[in-house]
């Protein structure tokens, strides 16, 4: 009888059907689920919505390369990726988050060309399957989140320089440092972590002979040169400097610095917060949880909760005499160490310890790798991660992500839709909704020119400061209804019995009631 495909053709296959499994689990229905939008991952589309219209971000800032968002800031590179999905797509929930489901998928394809570059086809397909379900980074892919966006940027940029160094190739060698420099622009650990992680990075790679002194020093000319907008951005908001306004960026003042609010370099109990900050990431790390089931489902954790054991199985293979046989593993190591040293300086949740993820998913991948030596052991833990992975997605598929701490709402739409043909009119939305007005402004797609000159803030030096108005738009605890044809109220449905309603027209949607005045 003849044989299907040969060893090699059916390896191929398999290898396209996993990396097509990693992409569709990440992509379809992004705009369903989660069946609830955030507020960061709105606030990053209404951005990208007045930067590609007017120019703007919702503070005046004209092209900033850091947002002043909420306040205390907020990541500018996600704003700039959702940008032409919007000028496709138009400003709604797809078009905000296919730029992380895409680069998330990509990572899916990238873990497997660097396991493939370092190692055997056996590691890098073990590594390709467990990348493709890992529950953590399936979940981040799904939402837009910009903090998200970091790790993966640095597992790209771990691509480019393996493969820049192993093909002799010195422009996917540089490639990889100006993904270096563009992922300071997505999150603020990475201030911390670039200069941590590259210099040691440099000085390994140079003592194993891979590259010259002049490289080395090229390479943190890149990284410098292209993060040197977000260095002064920095420099202005530690030292309290002004802003800078260029012709073709704004490297903005803020008004609270929410860098120095998240880290304890700035204070004054530096030692005890350093402390707390150590015992609750290794209680985080430990767990694969941290009490935000955005980030993670408690059942499962991070990399599904029993996947601890061979994490440790892998951290004592890489860095024992054994991790010979792994190409480069040196890489990964240092990206632990580096992402470690961060830990203390960094109030911790599962987000802001991202970039220790993808270190703790490669280890894993050694450790199962490690004992997957006879094939009674394959055939175990594939059924194990099988029925688990089967398992998480179903009950992250039924997972109600509404309203889940107070970040994450539906069924804002369809009546805000409504009040906006009321515009003329006084609109008083509750604030019972967190960050009611990022909805308004998305939903309606809102001038941004507007906003910027009429809205009014109860808190404006805070990091989260509260707008009480723009427009016609007010938003308050609604306490009663005056009956006024000029007047328009929207609050929670569950509220409604707290009101005398007879006299106005009332229209219901799924969770909201529009209230209007007939009088």
């Amino acid at each position: 009888m003849m044989r299907i495909c040969n060893k090699d053709k059916c390896y191929k296959i398999i290898v396209i059907l996993i990396i097509l499994l990693g992409v569709a689990i990440r992509i379809i229905g992004i705009n369903a689920m989660p069946n609830a939008v955030n507020v960061d991952e709105i606030s990053s589309g209404y951005e990208a919505y007045g930067i590609s219209n007017y120019g703007i971000d919702r503070n005046g800032n004209f092209l900033p390369v850091f947002l002043e968002s909420w306040g205390g800031g907020q990541n500018a590179l996600l704003t700039y990726l959702i940008i032409p999905f919007i000028k496709i797509l138009g400003l709604n929930i797809l078009a905000v988050r296919l730029p992380m489901a895409i680069i998330s998928s990509i990572s899916v394809i990238i873990i497997y060309l660097i396991l493939r570059k370092i190692s055997n086809k056996k590691l890098a397909i073990i590594g390709l399957t467990f990348f493709a379900i890992c529950p953590w980074h399936i979940m981040k892919s799904r939402w837009g989140l910009e903090s998200n966006l970091f790790p993966d940027l640095i597992l790209l940029a771990i691509y480019f320089l393996i493969k820049g160094l192993e093909d002799n190739k010195k422009p996917f060698y540089y490639l990889a440092f100006v993904i270096f420099g563009i992922s300071s622009y997505a999150y603020g650990t990475s201030y911390l972590f670039l200069p941590v992680f590259i210099i040691p990075l440099l000085i390994w790679l140079w003592k194993q002979k891979k590259i010259t002194i002049e490289q080395a020093f090229i390479s943190i000319g890149i990284v410098a040169i292209i993060a040197l907008p977000i260095i002064l951005y920095v420099i202005i908001n530690t030292f309290n400097l002004q802003q800078i306004n260029l012709p073709f960026m704004t490297i903005p003042k803020l008004e609270a610095n929410r860098f120095k609010v998240v880290t304890s370099i700035f204070s004054n109990k530096f030692l005890e917060t350093s402390y707390n900050n150590i015992k609750n990431s290794i209680s985080i790390l430990a767990q694969q949880y941290d009490g935000l089931p955005w980030n993670a489902m408690q059942t499962y954790g991070i990399i599904y909760t029993f996947s601890i054991i061979f994490a440790i199985i892998g951290i004592f293979r890489a860095f024992s005499k054994e991790a010979k046989e792994v190409k480069y593993n040196g890489i990964f190591n240092i990206w632990l160490i580096a992402s470690i040293l961060m830990i203390p300086v960094c109030e911790p949740n599962i987000n802001r310890l991202n970039i220790i993820i993808l270190p703790i998913i490669y280890y894993t991948i050694l450790g199962i790798d490690a004992i997957c030596n006879k094939k009674y052991i394959i055939y175990a833990i594939v059924s194990i991660y099988i029925v688990s992975f089967v398992s998480f997605m179903v009950d992250y598929i039924n997972q109600d992500n509404n309203n889940q701490g107070y970040t994450f709402e539906n069924g804002l739409e369809e009546p805000i839709s409504y009040i906006k043909n009321l515009e003329e009119k006084d609109i008083y939305i509750t604030n019972q909704i967190k960050e009611p007005y990022i909805y308004v402004l998305f939903y309606t797609q809102y001038d941004t020119n507007e906003f910027v000159r009429t809205v009014k803030y109860d808190n404006p030096s805070l990091p989260f400061r509260q707008v009480i108005e723009f427009g016609n738009y007010h938003f308050e605890q609604i306490e009663q209804m005056e009956n006024d044809e000029n007047i328009v109220y929207m609050i929670k449905k569950e509220d409604k019995e707290l009101y005398k309603l007879d006299d106005f027209k009332v229209t219901e949607f799924e969770k909201y009631i529009v209230v209007e005045g007939t009088k």
